[in-house]
C-alpha cells in the first residue's frame, strides 16, 4: 500500500468519525430543542396562571390525549429543580427559575450549533483533502 492510499484511508476515517460526532451534536441539538420548545410553553402557561381565581387547563395523559382540569387558586408552584427533586415555591420564583433555565437552554443550543458549524467546517477541509488524494490517484 502507498503512502497515498494510507493518507487517503486515515482521511477517510477521519471524515467518518466527523460525520458520526455531527449526527450526535445534530441528536443532542434537536433533543435539547425539543425541551426549549416545551419549557418555553411552560412558561408561557405559568405566565397566565391567574393565582386569585380558578384556572381551566388541559392536562396531557398520554398518547395525544388530555384532560380538562381546574388548578385551585395558589401563589405556590411545584418546580422541579434537577435530579428528581421537586420544591414549592411563589410563582415569581418559579417563573424566574423557568426563565433561567430557558437562558442555559438557548446558551447550549448556541454551543451546540457553533459546535455543529465547526464539524462542518472540519468535514468540508477532509473533503478537500480526500478529493485531492484521490485525484492524484486517478492522474
Amino acid at each position: 500500500m502507498s503512502e497515498e492510499e494510507k493518507q487517503l484511508q486515515a482521511h477517510l476515517y477521519e471524515f467518518r468519525m466527523l460525520e458520526g460526532r455531527l449526527k450526535e451534536i445534530s441528536a443532542q441539538g434537536e433533543m435539547l430543542m425539543r425541551a426549549l420548545i416545551e419549557t418555553r410553553g411552560g412558561l408561557t402557561t405559568l405566565k397566565g396562571l391567574n393565582p386569585s381565581s380558578s384556572n381551566e387547563v388541559l392536562i396531557p395523559i398520554g398518547g395525544g390525549t388530555f384532560v380538562n382540569a381546574k388548578v385551585p387558586p395558589s401563589d405556590k408552584l411545584l418546580v422541579t429543580i434537577g435530579a428528581d427533586v421537586i420544591v414549592e415555591k411563589q410563582k415569581d420564583d418559579a417563573l424566574k427559575d423557568v426563565e433561567e433555565r430557558i437562558k442555559e437552554m438557548e446558551n447550549a443550543v448556541s454551543g451546540i450549533e457553533a459546535h455543529r458549524a465547526d464539524l462542518n467546517q472540519k468535514m468540508l477541509t477532509k473533503r478537500e483533502s480526500i478529493n485531492g488524494l484521490m485525484a492524484k490517484q486517478k492522474g
